[in-house]
């Protein structure tokens, strides 16, 4: 069985395997916007001291999915704000890159939390996508992590099958369970850092953070590298 039922996974709860998990203290809000100017099929995301604001394109050209990192009392202030006012704010924290921004629906919060599952198999069932791990959004690797969860998982799953062993012994998916942790552990603390970074306005990290990404814009080969392990390719099996 592959447990892909999300963040509150039955199917992990029913294999008792335990979460650790921590607050990220922010809350998400999530919309429908409609733009003035068209997106372009291009995701935007900006910085700020105190929250982070993603557009993501939607099929139509001035549609887009909007997630909202802020603090709790903010997120709550912006849920309830007119829709007048909060697309003033909206815009306003976008720097008007697409125009004035209407409310398409109704606005939502949830809680930001972090998830990492002790165990990525048991017997009979491996865990991929948010029912092993979920992390904050502010990179978007979360469903890139799943896929790879999935890609990996498919490849080992044939490999086994082609050995003639029992695809659902959870001591031939360890080999799964052992790559997929790593890789999970490893994007979910580069996501803590680079939050902490991106946390706030103390000058010092605005300097590092500015000097850093000025480097990796101008140094040879660093900016594909970066790139190509943002949309986990660096993680597709062979």
């Amino acid at each position: 069985v592959v447990g892909a039922d999300g963040a509150n996974s039955w199917l992990r709860n029913k294999a008792d395997i335990p979460l650790t998990f921590w607050d990220y203290r922010h809350h998400a809000l999530v919309a429908t916007i409609r733009t003035e100017e068209p997106h372009g099929g291009v995701a935007r995301q900006i910085f700020h001291n105190d929250g982070i604001l993603a557009f993501l394109p939607l099929a139509d050209p001035h549609l887009c999915s909007i997630v909202w990192s802020l603090e709790p009392e903010k997120a709550q202030q912006m849920q309830e704000a007119t829709p007048d006012a909060f697309s003033q704010a909206l815009c306003v924290a976008f720097d008007n890159r697409l125009g004035l921004c209407m409310l398409e629906s109704e606005r939502q919060t949830f809680p930001l939390t972090g998830r990492y599952a002790r165990q990525f198999a048991a017997h009979r069932l491996a865990l991929v996508g948010d029912a092993a791990h979920t992390i904050h959004p502010l990179a978007g690797q979360g469903v890139n992590l799943g896929f790879m969860d999935a890609a990996e998982l498919v490849e080992e799953l044939r490999r086994l099958h082609r050995e003639g062993k029992d695809i659902g012994q959870h001591l031939y998916l360890r080999r799964y369970e052992r790559s997929r942790k790593h890789s999970a552990a490893m994007i979910l603390a580069g996501m803590q850092g680079f939050r902490e970074l991106f946390a706030g306005g103390n000058p010092a990290k605005k300097l590092l953070r500015d000097s850093g990404l000025k480097l990796a814009d101008t140094l040879p080969g660093v900016k594909p590298q970066l790139l190509r392990q943002a949309m986990g390719l660096n993680d597709l099996p062979d």
